[in-house]
């Protein structure tokens, strides 16, 4: 129904709205519906647990901080203690929405084609995606170098990130004078393998929620 854009436009509305209201129902709505959408993506329960574990210690920290320190009588600290836990977890499951819905490299590429960003930006956030894997990686063959010398590099140890982003400065180099071997150029039109154009049914789709949302959030508690 909508592309990758038009879902990353409607997470942003839908953000700006929650932060706006202070309607405890309106964050319980959106709540139910796109924790339902998250289970309807069929991911796995324990990333689904994962959402929920994340969400405890900011929604619960939101909750008392409000609660025992925001001004006015005790129902009203406990409606604004509510409001702003309620908003951390709706967040949250808005996100894992986005994020299970929608490939990175398929939300980046559609941000090109339909908002006309950068080449530049776009194939270096893609190449930074493509090697987040082989990082884990990187960081385990230095550590097992490092211990074949008898040194052992813990996690928090500047030494280990230092020689990770040499590496990582090595594999820049290399990208770059792939892209240069590939014909790339800055400022060059460039052909599309997959193209992602705007879908006119998401803009329905996007003034619908955005009509309903907005007439939700005029709801009384």
């Amino acid at each position: 129904m909508m592309n990758a854009s038009q879902r990353l436009f409607l997470a942003l509305f839908l953000s700006l709205e929650i932060v706006l209201t202070n309607s405890l129902s309106f964050n319980l709505i959106l709540l139910l519906c796109f924790n339902a959408l998250v289970i309807y993506r069929k991911i796995a329960w324990k990333r689904y647990g994962t959402y929920w574990l994340v969400a405890i210690i900011p929604s619960f920290g939101s909750f008392w901080s409000f609660y025992l320190y925001a001004q006015g009588d005790l129902a009203m600290r406990l409606h604004t203690g509510l409001v702003m836990e309620s908003r951390v977890i709706v967040l949250i499951f808005l996100g894992a929405w986005l994020v299970n819905g929608t490939k990175e490299a398929v939300l980046l590429q559609s941000l090109q084609q339909n908002l006309h960003l950068s080449n530049t930006f776009i194939y270096g956030m893609l190449a930074a995606l493509n090697f987040m894997p082989r990082f884990k990686q990187a960081f385990q063959n230095i550590q097992a170098a490092s211990q074949m010398r008898g040194v052992t590099l813990r996690w928090y140890q500047p030494t280990l990130y230092f020689k990770a982003l040499i590496q990582a400065i090595q594999w820049s180099e290399s990208l770059a004078m792939a892209m240069t071997a590939h014909g790339f150029q800055e400022g060059a039109k460039r052909s599309a393998y997959q193209q992602y154009p705007f879908k006119k049914i998401g803009f329905y789709w996007i003034a619908l929620i955005a009509i309903v949302s907005v007439a939700m959030s005029y709801l009384p508690y």
